[in-house]
């Protein structure tokens, strides 16, 4: 039997164990990049997703209804509420405004867009906009979440879970799906938006969203303010 001391037996269990770190990692390496999947090849390399809250309804940029006209200032009819709520004032019912500004039909389409924008309206032919979707909820917080997840009630994976989930990840070190927060005028968190709306949901926590704010520390390592602070 060979005598070992102790410095001897460190040395050789630190160039073991590492040797052992490394094979580990490398074959880390060759697997943590997920793959897409196979069964539909991708075309998409990258996608960049705008949800703007408070911003332009769709009726006052892409959704031209010029029918709404006969029924400025009226109630909205129960016909359209069918029993829903609104989250105003108890009791009060909203009073119907068509859209503000002009439309115009831009592109070889003859697409109506909003005349405040020219720009869209001169690539009209070469975008898509989707008029299919709607929601039974009359109220923002559901339709958004519906928007963002398919379903109006939160707890499902958002668009961007379900992105990440199948294009898969060529970087296993850095976020494949990011969220970039904006701070709005009066507000007092980071973002004017639930977090559930870029979560991963019964998908695995790695495809959920990476909140980034814009300063000096963009990644957001502990939270700071309070839930109810950023509710609304």
């Amino acid at each position: 039997m060979i005598d070992f001391n102790r410095r001897q037996f460190l040395s050789g269990a630190a160039v073991g164990l590492g040797s052992m770190a490394l094979g580990s990692f490398m074959a880390q390496g060759a697997e943590s990049a997920r793959a897409p999947g196979t069964h539909f090849p991708a075309k998409a390399k990258r996608v960049i997703y705008l949800l703007q809250a408070g911003g332009p309804p769709q009726m006052e940029l892409f959704d031209y209804k010029p029918g709404l006209e006969k029924w400025r200032g009226q109630k909205l009819p129960d016909s359209v509420r069918q029993g829903q709520a609104f989250a105003t004032s108890a009791g009060s019912v909203p009073h119907i405004l068509p859209a503000i500004g002009a439309f115009k039909q831009y592109g070889q389409c003859g697409r109506w867009l909003a005349a405040s924008m020219p720009h869209i309206g001169s690539i009209v032919d070469d975008i898509c906009i989707i008029d299919s979707m709607y929601t039974d909820h009359i109220n923002h917080a559901p339709a958004v979440t519906f928007l963002q997840t398919g379903s109006p009630i939160a707890g499902r994976p958002a668009i961007g879970a379900w992105v990440d989930y199948g294009l898969g990840s060529m970087n296993a070190n850095l976020p494949s799906f990011v969220v970039l927060s904006s701070l709005g005028e009066g507000l007092v968190c980071g973002q004017p938006l639930y977090e559930h709306l870029w979560g991963a949901g019964f998908l695995p926590a790695a495809h959920q969203g990476t909140k980034l704010r814009g300063g000096a520390d963009p990644c957001l390592v502990q939270r700071q303010l309070k839930q109810s602070t950023c509710d609304n």
